[in-house]
């Protein structure tokens, strides 16, 4: 893997030199993974035209034996910051780009007034975002292994749901399956303030309940310091339990969602998800190069129409999201995002989730959700379980 670091700097950089841009400077710990292969507290210099420069406050000797950056230096704190700079000649840079979408605001202005108080700032957070939406092999043998550490997990949930009383206590046996195979135990979201677990698992009238977090389904949570998720809601036949997980693996996830009915479903369960597996397989059809995301996302409401479904499709009311499926890598919400009037063009390499689901106010969420890859002629699914309402 660490042979590919030169080249995602070399792209960033070609991306720079296009748009005028001096030197890049990396603070958030996704994108200095993806440009260095640690994560440390540490400024990633990438100056347009030199080589870059990572200097680490914490912890200076993992980076040297984590990273195949040459030049990495250490920073005793952000007050020598400035001198640094100085010293390797970037302090006269004209223009500066930054990740305007996650910088701190008071980082922003020691860096602007402080550091360079005569340079413009520019916000790369798009062009890095598009720089990491197309994946190498090695980015995506890793989210194959992901996916088959959910798969292991999703094929022991019946024994757990026969184990659980609560939707607390199930979430906390798939979590521990996860930890068992190596998950690192949370999944990173850019958007701020999107907090996010290993696991969304809902049951019943759960999915019914809204949450702050961007997705279809909610969730009442334990608490209302963190109100979505699973709650101490017991588990109850006759209703659907919804598992919602995202594997790991070396810093990369995978996302897929399974529906469980513990009982024997009702006609309208089984008619409904039948719809929903109609909308997913006509939406995996358009996953191909050239495609436009936001014209796959108008398909996607056009079916929910025609199956009777627009009302409750991704959400209900005004908690419904416009998405139908999102990019994902060593972030679960990278581009491209299947969204309304996104004007992305789909690309070879890309690999993304798509996750039609709809709730029933008296069974819950019926949904599916699965992890795809762009290819040349259209696209292969990522995770291995058979899209099938199982039934307990």
């Amino acid at each position: 893997m660490k042979q590919l670091i030169p080249n995602r700097i070399k792209a960033l950089q070609t991306k720079m030199i296009e748009e005028d841009i001096d030197i890049v400077l990396l603070r958030q710990n996704a994108d200095l993974f993806y440009f260095t292969h640690t994560v440390q507290d540490a400024h990633l210099l990438i100056p347009a035209k030199a080589p870059p420069h990572l200097l680490v406050w914490r912890v200076y000797e993992r980076a040297l034996r984590e990273s195949p950056l040459e030049q990495i230096e250490p920073l005793k704190g952000l007050s020598h910051f400035k001198e640094i700079v100085r010293e390797l000649g970037f302090h006269e840079a004209k223009t500066i780009g930054l990740e305007m979408d996650v910088l701190p605001a008071n980082l922003f202005l020691f860096y602007s007034q402080n550091v360079w108080p005569n340079s413009q700032f520019k916000d790369i957070s798009t062009t890095i975002r598009q720089i990491k939406s197309i994946k190498d092999i090695y980015e995506i043998e890793c989210i194959k292994v992901a996916a088959n550490q959910a798969h292991e997990v999703l094929k022991r949930v019946p024994e757990m749901i026969n184990k659980a009383e609560t939707e607390l206590e199930l979430a906390a046996l798939v979590e521990a399956e996860l930890r068992k195979r190596g998950h690192c135990g949370l999944i990173r979201m850019r958007l701020w303030n999107q907090e996010m677990g290993m696991d969304q698992v809902i049951s019943g009238t759960s999915a019914t309940i809204p949450a702050w977090t961007l997705t279809p389904v909610g969730g009442e949570g334990p608490h209302p310091a963190f109100g979505q998720g699973a709650s101490f809601k017991k588990l109850r036949k006759n209703e659907i339990i919804s598992v919602d997980i995202g594997g790991w693996y070396e810093g990369y996830c995978c996302d897929i969602t399974r529906p469980f009915f513990w009982g024997s479903p009702p006609v309208v369960v089984l008619e409904h998800f039948e719809k929903i597996k109609r909308i997913l397989s006509e939406l995996e059809s358009l996953l191909r190069p050239g495609n436009i995301a936001g014209d796959i996302y108008e398909r996607a409401m056009a079916l929910a129409d025609q199956e009777g479904i627009s009302d409750v499709f991704m959400g209900i009311g005004n908690s419904r999201v416009p998405f139908v499926g999102h990019g994902l890598g060593i972030e679960l919400d990278e581009f491209p995002f299947i969204s309304k009037k996104n004007k992305m063009r789909l690309e070879s390499g890309m690999v993304l989730a798509l996750e039609p689901k709809i709730i029933l106010e008296r069974y819950g969420v019926i949904g599916l959700e699965d992890t795809y890859l762009i290819e040349n002629d259209g696209c292969i699914r990522l995770t291995l379980d058979k899209q099938e309402l199982t039934i307990i």
